[in-house]
């Protein structure tokens, strides 16, 4: 009795599993499943000017130094020039009284103690002799005092440097250029020179020249000479400067933003995926020229008002089904 009872309790568990099978005709068919939509952002490719540009680090130099020196040995009295002073030339800067004016006047004051009325008429000889203040000095040129060598009062030799002067006119901009980045220099490159002395002003100027040697060390560099091309120039030498050097320029560059720009590493080239009028993304291989951080010119691949996907990174896949937001700027 209890085998029979196990048998009757599994028959309707057979009958169960076997149902589906037991049916006949086909099997029902299932819906097809929705497709994939991937919603991004693109931009629209636009023709622009860029430029591509290299920075440096630099220095500026007085190419002409202009030396003031004293016209006789003496004495100097009213020098009163400064550092950083403009002198215009002929300008009257100070007086040498010489050494025979010195010892006259001390000779006219034994005078004045031992024939007061001889001493006018020595006065007067001495005054004629000293052509009066002394021998005048006077600046050669225009120029800029770079420094003061001598104080008023000060025993001077004759042809004594009394002053350090510079052309301002004269003044350029010595720029260090790394090993890695002189093949994109060349003479006759525009450039924008700043300085910390006119933080708010840029000096335009252009390579001059470019040194043939290298200084030694880890970070060895070369020296570009760039002379000021505008009205207006830094005219102190030994400043601090920074130069924009402009090395590559496309007044009507086909540009991209950098967002949409894909890398293969493996062989070195560039995609970007381009949303098309059939809703999706597609694959495109470009090839690039100027690049800034945030636009890339693109050289073949693209045709301006096409739009590239600049949203959702390595998820995008040529083919896939796109919605197209193209934000306002």
């Amino acid at each position: 009795m209890t085998r029979a009872r196990r048998l009757a309790a599994l028959v309707p568990v057979v009958l169960l599993l076997n149902l589906p099978a037991c049916r006949s005709g086909p099997s029902a068919p299932q819906e097809n499943a929705p497709p994939v939509i991937m919603s991004v952002t693109a931009a629209k490719v636009r023709v622009i000017p860029m430029r591509q540009q290299l920075r440096l680090l630099g220095t500026t130099v007085a190419q002409r130094h202009i030396t003031l020196v004293a016209p006789s040995s003496g004495r100097v009295i009213d020098f009163n020039l400064q550092d950083g002073d403009r002198v215009r030339a002929g300008q009257l800067v100070g007086y040498v009284v010489n050494r025979e004016v010195i010892a006259a006047q001390q000779g006219l004051e034994v005078a004045r103690q031992i024939d007061p009325a001889e001493a006018t008429s020595i006065a007067q000889t001495v005054e004629r002799y000293s052509k009066g203040a002394g021998i005048a000095i006077k600046a050669p040129e225009n120029a800029v005092v770079s420094q003061r060598l001598v104080s008023s009062g000060q025993m001077v030799s004759d042809l004594q440097s009394l002053a350090d002067l510079i052309d301002p006119n004269s003044i350029y901009v010595q720029a260090a250029v790394p090993v890695d980045e002189v093949s994109q220099v060349r003479p006759g490159m525009t450039a924008m020179v700043t300085s910390p002395l006119e933080p708010d002003v840029d000096f335009p100027a252009r390579v001059a020249a470019l040194a043939p040697n290298f200084t030694q060390g880890a970070a060895a560099t070369s020296s570009a000479r760039l002379e000021f091309t505008g009205p207006r120039r830094i005219e102190q030498a030994g400043a601090p400067v920074e130069i924009r050097l402009i090395t590559k320029s496309a007044p009507d560059a086909i540009a991209i933003p950098s967002a949409a720009l894909f890398e293969n590493a493996a062989n070195d080239t560039f995609y970007v995926f381009v949303a098309g009028p059939d809703g999706k993304a597609h694959r495109t291989l470009v090839t690039l020229g100027i690049r800034n951080q945030s636009e890339v010119q693109v050289t073949s691949g693209l045709n301006p008002g096409q739009l590239v996907i600049t949203s959702g990174g390595y998820a995008l896949s040529d083919g896939l089904r796109v919605k197209v937001t193209v934000p306002h700027t």
